[in-house]
C-alpha cells in the first residue's frame, strides 16, 4: 500500500502485504541483539492507492527498529505520510519520497546484484564488500521494470536452487558476505 491508511493489525491482508516488505528489511537491518550500521534498504511501493513511494533506511542512523514488525509497520506509515518528491526524514534513519524504480536506481551505485532464479550462483561469483542488491516480491516485475534495471547492468545472481521468499534470501547474502568480509559491524 502507498497510503499511511494502512491498518496495524491486519499487515498480511488488508495492508497489501505490507508484512512481506517489513520482514526483508529486518532481515536486512537485524542482527542479534542489535542492527546492522552499514546496511542501507530501500523499499520501493508501486501499489495502490498513490504510488510511487520509496522509504529509505539507514542502519548508521536508526533508532528506532526492532523484530516487532507491528512497530516497524508505524516507523512506515509514519513514512507514508510524506507525500512529496523531495527526500525527508520522517523518524531518526528513516526517509520518504516520492521516487519510481528509474529514479531510485539513479542513486544506486554500482555493482548492483540482482537476486534472481535463472542467475549465476552467488557462491560463483565474487562480491565486494560495498555491493547493492536488488530483490523484488512474489510478483514478477513488468517488462518496463526489466528494461529500466537493465540499463543498470546487474549482475543477476541466485542464492541457491531454490525459490526462496525474500527475507530468506536478505539473509543468505548477508552470510555469505559476512563470511567472505569477515567485518561485522
Amino acid at each position: 500500500m502507498t497510503t499511511a491508511e494502512f491498518p496495524l493489525n491486519d499487515l498480511a491482508g488488508a495492508a497489501g502485504r505490507m508484512d512481506l516488505l517489513l520482514n526483508a528489511a529486518n532481515a536486512a537491518l537485524l542482527v542479534s541483539h542489535g542492527l546492522r550500521r552499514d546496511v542501507e534498504v530501500t523499499l520501493l511501493l508501486l501499489g495502490p492507492p498513490d504510488p510511487p513511494r520509496a522509504i529509505r533506511i539507514l542502519g548508521e542512523r536508526i533508532e528506532r527498529w526492532g523484530p516487532d514488525i507491528r512497530g516497524n509497520a508505524a516507523l512506515i506509515r509514519r513514512a507514508l505520510e510524506h507525500g512529496s518528491r523531495l527526500e525527508r526524514e520522517t523518524s531518526p534513519g528513516i526517509f520518504a519520497s516520492r521516487r519510481s524504480l528509474e529514479e531510485v536506481l539513479a542513486g544506486v551505485a554500482e555493482p548492483l546484484v540482482e537476486l534472481r532464479e535463472d542467475g549465476q550462483d552467488i557462491r560463483e561469483g565474487s562480491l565486494p564488500h560495498d555491493v547493492a542488491f536488488l530483490l523484488s516480491d512474489s510478483v514478477d516485475l513488468t517488462s518496463e521494470e526489466r528494461e529500466i534495471i537493465s540499463r543498470k547492468n546487474p549482475l543477476a545472481c541466485r542464492v541457491g536452487p531454490r525459490s526462496l521468499h525474500t527475507d530468506h534470501v536478505i539473509a543468505i547474502i548477508h552470510n555469505e558476505l559476512d563470511r567472505r568480509h569477515a567485518s561485522v559491524t
